[in-house]
């Protein structure tokens, strides 16, 4: 009898199945086909370095693609102009972040701006957005200098310890992961990390390669717990986040708690400081004033405060060490665009009365050139996941012909279909920036040339995707990007930037995209540069 009830059910879930994929629009949009039942078109994304599949993808199929993931389950990869205008511009609150990737960010930091949706996100957004300003960014960037000098001292001594001095080679990640943990802490909480030093306060241990650690490393066995976690109620997934043992686990636990206790605090002090009449320009002190002037109803809630506080950590400092590392990897590889750089920035130097101010390098035409074509081509997040709240139709750039033959300018999207949105192949789309997209070409920023699809501008700096777009956008943009020309100027100026042949670098992450050297992977985040002085002469 349970044999036979066994089989009538296994029946009635394959017609169901066969039914519901034929009643599926996605069905008909080009796509790789799978290489497994079980697990879909992912093993093929573990194969090369992230981004690397992907983009064949889109060059064979268009910047709409259909994917197989894990159990069966459709999802499509995004890379048009105008399907991801509409989608973070024009409907945002349409595409919320997954369920199951809000469960996981609720435990990682707590009600953030990141894991709000909604009325919950515009509160919160508001409430933020004066700490986040374009003159609140430009006014620390003496403390970015700071730090940066700090760096640079540090790696003139190291190579001035080497017995012939020509150069030292340097895991560049590490350091700027540190440095920019130390500016973090400073511009952001008027709170010294001293990682540069190797101080160790707890929170700058808490926060040393979190990211990296926390994420750890996608294979086939994190390929089948995603897909299962997918199925989880978030209610379920955060019970088991909350209590289950593991070493990643243990690490965000207590990630979070250290940050949550040291956020207390600083609130506490902050707010004290504001109530007799002491300001600060921090970021921190900045957002509790904004929240006091906020009433009741609009006000952040301390738990939200503190959630903030870990999320401007965690955004603030990896995703930026990460861009700059791969700026000087792509700096080291090209002497001839590293040379012309520096004379650039050399030159601006000689002409400034002190130190360089960041009006000075938005002045030099070839390095914001050089920073946002690099930047364009290797954005710290690949890929940003999105679902859709509601039956849609999603207009279309350049128009799609469907398996059926069928040539179109607007798909259907179903109501709960997961959508990747693809960072790094919008940035190297060549409807937006031209046939030689993969190439790296600095030269095309300083032409007339427009780098935007007709009609469908997207993101806040220079047409990239890189910090999202519209009412999802990263608040903290100007922040990073003054921070990043503060430091690539600077090192850039003081050092140069080689490879060793005899070393590959390969590009790994699920979130943002470290760099490994191959046959190294176990060691995790390396990206050895060899860096020597620049010639005075």
């Amino acid at each position: 009898m349970f044999f036979w009830l066994a089989c009538v059910a296994v029946l009635v879930a394959a017609v169901a199945f066969v039914r519901r994929s034929r009643r599926n629009p996605l069905r008909l949009i080009p796509g790789p086909p799978a290489v497994s039942l079980l697990l879909g078109n992912e093993p093929q994304l573990l194969e090369k370095s992230v981004g690397e599949m992907e983009s064949e993808w889109h060059r064979r199929y268009g910047s709409v693609v259909r994917l197989k993931s894990t159990f069966g389950d459709d999802r499509i990869m995004i890379s048009d102009p105008k399907a991801l205008q509409y989608m973070f511009n024009t409907a945002a609150y349409t595409f919320p972040k997954p369920d199951d990737q809000r469960a996981i960010m609720l435990q990682l930091n707590g009600r953030d701006l990141v894991w709000a949706e909604g009325e919950t996100h515009k509160r919160q957004r508001k409430v933020m957005l004066p700490a986040f300003g374009g003159p609140e960014a430009r006014a620390l960037y003496p403390i970015f200098l700071s730090i940066v000098e700090r760096l640079t001292t540090k790696w003139q001594d190291i190579i001035g310890r080497n017995q012939d001095g020509s150069y030292a080679e340097l895991n560049v990640h590490s350091w700027l992961s540190h440095a920019t943990l130390d500016a973090i802490g400073e511009a952001a909480f008027d709170y010294p990390f001293g990682t540069l030093d190797d101080s160790e306060t707890p929170l700058g241990k808490a926060y040393q390669n979190f990211i990296i650690e926390a994420n750890g490393v996608r294979d086939t066995a994190r390929i089948v717990s995603d897909g299962i976690m997918r199925r989880m109620p978030p209610l379920l997934l955060g019970f088991l986040f909350k209590n289950l043992p593991g070493q990643r686990l243990d690490r965000i636990r207590q990630t979070k708690k250290v940050a949550y206790g040291v956020a207390e605090q600083l609130v506490k002090d902050k707010g004290q400081a504001i109530a007799e009449g002491r300001t600060n320009k921090d970021v921190m002190s900045l957002l509790v004033k904004a929240n006091l002037a906020e009433s009741g109803s609009r006000r952040l809630i301390e738990d939200e405060l503190y959630a903030e506080m870990s999320l401007i950590l965690l955004a603030g400092h990896e995703t930026t060490s990460t861009s700059l590392t791969w700026i000087l990897w792509e700096l080291a590889k090209r002497p001839e665009v590293q040379t012309r750089l520096r004379d650039e920035i050399v030159a601006a130097h000689a002409q400034a009365q002190d130190a360089l101010s960041l009006n000075d390098i938005e002045k030099m035409p070839y390095f914001q050139a050089v920073l946002k074509e690099a930047m364009r081509i290797h954005p710290a997040v690949f890929h940003m996941n999105r679902v859709a709240a509601k039956d849609t139709a999603l207009p279309l750039f350049k128009p799609i012909r469907l398996t059926s033959g069928q040539l179109v300018d607007t798909i259907v999207v179903p109501k709960g279909t997961r959508i990747t949105t693809s960072v790094g192949c919008y940035n190297r789309n060549p409807d937006v920036w031209g046939e030689d997209a993969d190439e790296f070409r600095p030269e095309r920023w300083l032409s007339d040339t427009s780098t935007s699809a007709k009609g469908a501008s997207l993101g806040v700096v220079g047409n990239l995707f890189n910090f999202s777009s519209g009412q999802r956008s990263c608040i903290g943009w100007r922040f990073a990007m003054a921070e990043m020309q503060c430091f690539l100027a600077e090192l850039i100026r003081n050092f140069e930037y080689s490879i060793d042949p005899q070393i590959q670098i390969k590009k790994v992450g699920d979130g943002i995209v470290i760099p490994v050297v191959v046959g190294k992977e176990e060691k995790g985040s390396l990206m050895p540069l060899r860096v020597s002085l620049v010639s005075k002469d």
